[in-house]
């Protein structure tokens, strides 16, 4: 095996890909990188994908990850390659060797297709120059949708009136699938695997996902959490100038006033994610609420200090729950036709939660 050039991913590759992961931070004015105890967590999530590293010397220096998925896409089912966890070391940005990740995103295409992907896709921060310049200067690659992840603090206990029951999935795994298709099946992205199934089985395995749902009357609401942060955080690199100069006098507030944390650079960042919001009858929305409250003391209780969710701008539930939100973060989705000429939109889109890092 050469020890300069393309390759498939290793076991003992992690230490390595981890160190990768912590030169890559991403943001602006606030940066963090993520972390996690497993590279390959995200990837297990999923039942077919593929994960190249580029090599100099036998030092990794890159890596790209892709799975397939079957999605809607313009109103059918279509096979579908979602492109992640582009890293590239910054040392080699500027070098020859920086090319192989061109070769690395050539490599994997040629996969998707083999596999029959009518696309790859992928999405990626809105902020994050050097990605989005790589991308729109692949050809045929566009943008085609935005994905908005919302941050709410947790760090206070949120008055609950009414307590949700915890979903049993073993025995109701369809039945709340179904519902949540009903929501959002038709929207481009959705994928398949999903619609019949609340979670699959590599998802079921992981411990980490489960549901709450409330009733009252002819009205209900459920809400998903994902305690992603058990595998995957992020960690503060750098922060803005106002969050370092407001963080003595919130510190010295906090014991007699409920605020949220302003971590330092250094510190982990822990969160929990809501995924496959559903509410119906006239009190829907109400009950929503209340769980989201509940779910709060969850992720409190647990540790957790943000609790995040993904939406399309257009998702019913965004302007809910951006009310009560901390931070925001934009993606662009974008993505490139295999064997082809063919325009979509990703407007609106269907988040999958197996996407969440």
């Amino acid at each position: 095996m050469s020890n300069t050039g393309l390759r498939e991913v290793q076991p003992d590759d992690n230490a390595a890909l981890l160190d990768l992961e912590r030169k890559s931070p991403q943001g602006t004015r606030l940066k963090m990188h993520s972390e996690r105890r497993d590279y390959l967590y995200r990837a297990r999530l999923f039942e077919n994908h593929r994960t190249i590293v580029a090599v100099n010397d036998g030092k990794v220096f890159g890596v790209l990850g892709a799975t397939m998925k079957t999605v809607r896409l313009a109103g059918e089912d279509a096979r579908a390659a979602m492109f992640y966890d582009l890293r590239l070391d910054p040392d080699y940005r500027t070098s020859l060797l920086g090319r192989h990740m061109l070769r690395n995103w050539l490599e994997m295409e040629k996969w998707a297709e083999a596999e029959g992907a009518r696309i790859i896709y992928g999405m990626v921060k809105a902020d994050n120059t050097p990605m989005l310049t790589i991308q729109r200067h692949k050809d045929g690659y566009r943008m085609a949708g935005r994905m908005i992840v919302l941050s709410q603090a947790v760090y206070r206990r949120r008055r609950v009136r009414e307590q949700p029951e915890e979903v049993d999935l073993t025995e109701y795994n369809r039945e709340m699938g179904e519902a949540v298709a009903v929501e959002y099946g038709d929207l481009a992205l959705f994928p398949s695997d999903l619609r019949a199934a609340y979670l699959t089985e590599p998802m079921r395995e992981t411990g980490l996902f489960s549901c709450y749902r409330l009733a009252r009357g002819s009205s209900w609401a459920s809400v998903g959490l994902y305690r992603v942060s058990r595998e995957i955080w992020t960690r503060v690199t750098k922060l803005p100038w106002y969050y370092r100069a407001a963080r003595p006098i919130v510190e010295a507030v906090r014991p007699v006033l409920a605020l949220p944390v302003i971590p330092r650079a250094g510190d982990q960042v822990l969160y929990y994610h809501l995924f496959n919001h559903l509410a119906h009858g006239p009190e829907g929305m109400k009950l929503w609420s209340e769980i989201v409250r509940y779910l709060n003391n969850i992720a409190l209780g647990e540790g957790a200090t943000l609790m995040t969710g993904m939406f399309d701008p257009s998702d019913r539930f965004f302007d809910a729950y951006r009310r009560g939100a901390l931070n925001r973060i934009d993606y662009e989705i974008g993505y490139r036709p295999l064997g082809g000429e063919a325009t979509y939109s990703f407007s609106p889109f269907a988040p999958d939660v197996r996407d969440m890092d």
